[in-house]
């Protein structure tokens, strides 16, 4: 007798749950191309990383500033607390034939307590300097390049987070839909068997445990909806906009199982990945720091011009001016610049090593990646022919049915099998997509595919 109630009722059900299923929520309809777009063009994170390159960028315009003249002045302004006396004795500039001694008689000269000024001014141009100059700005450009590919790291991660979250959200809404027939169908069984009870022709028993597989269904949908919000606002966070802006997501479309090369992954991977330009460039810079360390053995000789003026300062030049060369030099260090290269030498031992290290990281990456993605390729495959087959079974149940050749009781069982294979398949789509971009991610690679 159960048997039949039970049958009964999923029969009268099935048109319930189709018009039971629930609308989407209104908002806008958010596809992953724009999703990646919004990240890319609104993430906190992302603009403060495009600053940080901009900053870079300013540092190697002030960095070749240095190749160009310098100059400096500086004006200084005092007042006298006691007379400055200069005392000239008769003949201190000496005695000539006809004139006499110069001067004449003991001169004494006064300044009085007055304010005074002393200006000067200069202006020098570097020329042995100028080879360690070109290796800073080399440097420089370098530092830039870095910064460069931190942010473009960092994108990668965005857009990658994204799409992950993008994927779950339609893993949960996969869920729901799922779970939402079931409850339905819990539903309906209940209220039948209550009346059954009431009426003794079926055992309470049977009811208390629909009530209990319906209260479990509630309790999924509620944790599926609560992960669903959560998750949409976190996928609002790395769009860069208000964390309560509602939408909706478009489905994905299905793939092409074609084969991936390794060796060629792996080439891409060594050319294009953050991680290992960032190794490059840090090695770069290690030489760059070197080769300047070394040319601070090299003197450093300007060309300088001069000029300096004294106010109300007597007996001393009121204006001087001068042309010369500059040069600056130390010739004993106490073997300190010999220790700074070697120290420098072992920098660039170092980020060689780095290089190495992070080349085959992402070699070991991209293999594991690999093959976690043509497991998840196998797997789509796999569930794709089981849900051919459920349909069969379900085309073939079905007109078995109508020709009174099976029960309605093996028609609801093959096409509730039937939509526990469809989420599954969205579940292995899910993952495929979930596998693929991670393994985009490690090549560097900013597209989606």
């Amino acid at each position: 007798m159960n048997r039949i109630v039970l049958c009964w009722v999923m029969a009268s059900l099935l048109p319930a749950v189709a018009a039971g299923q629930t609308a989407p929520a209104s908002g806008e309809r958010l596809t992953i191309e724009a999703a990646i777009r919004l990240a890319v063009e609104n993430n906190r994170q992302l603009q403060t990383a495009t600053l940080q390159v901009q900053k870079a960028e300013e540092d190697l315009a002030a960095v070749r500033t240095r190749r160009l003249p310098q100059f400096e002045a500086s004006v200084f302004g005092s007042q006298l607390l006691t007379p400055v006396n200069f005392a000239f004795p008769r003949g201190a500039f000496g005695d000539i034939p006809g004139v006499g001694p110069i001067p004449a008689v003991d001169t004494d000269v006064t300044t009085k307590r007055q304010p005074t000024v002393y200006l000067s001014a200069q202006m020098s141009q570097p020329l042995t300097q100028l080879k360690k100059i070109g290796l800073n700005i080399r440097g420089a450009a370098t530092a830039r390049d870095l910064e460069r590919e931190r942010a473009r790291e960092h994108q990668l991660e965005v857009v990658n987070a994204v799409k992950r979250l993008y994927f779950a959200i339609l893993q949960t809404e996969s869920g729901l839909t799922a779970g939402e027939e079931a409850l339905h169908l819990y539903k309906e069984l209940d209220r039948t068997l209550q009346n059954r009870v009431v009426q003794k022709v079926a055992l309470r028993s049977d009811s208390l445990d629909v009530q209990y597989r319906l209260a479990q269904a509630e309790l999924t949908q509620v944790t599926r909806r609560n992960t669903l919000a959560s998750q949409k606002e976190q996928l609002n966070h790395l769009l860069g906009r208000d964390v309560r802006t509602e939408f909706e997501i478009e489905g994905v479309s299905g793939i092409a199982l074609a084969n991936a090369e390794l060796g060629a992954a792996q080439a891409r991977a060594l050319d294009s990945r953050p991680d290992i330009r960032q190794a490059r460039l840090s090695l770069q810079q290690a030489e760059i720091d070197r080769r300047v360390k070394k040319t601070d053995r090299i003197p450093e000789v300007s060309v300088a011009v001069s000029y300096a003026s004294n106010l109300n300062m007597d007996v001393l030049p009121q204006n001087l001016a001068s042309f010369g060369l500059q040069v600056k030099w130390e010739p004993f260090d106490w073997g300190r610049k010999g220790h700074e290269l070697a120290a420098k030498t072992q920098v660039v031992a170092q980020a060689r090593h780095a290089v190495r290290d992070a080349e085959d990281r992402a070699v070991v990456e991209i293999n594991s990646l690999f093959r976690k993605l043509s497991e998840a390729r196998a797997q789509l495959a796999v569930v794709e022919a089981s849900q051919r087959t459920v349909r069969e079974k379900v085309r073939v149940t079905t007109n078995q049915y109508q020709l009174q050749a099976a029960l309605l009781s093996d028609v609801l069982r093959v096409r509730a099998e039937l939509a526990d294979t469809d989420d599954r398949y969205q579940q292995a789509l899910m993952t495929f997509w979930t596998a693929k971009a991670d393994f985009d991610q490690a090549l560097g690679e900013e597209a989606v595919q």
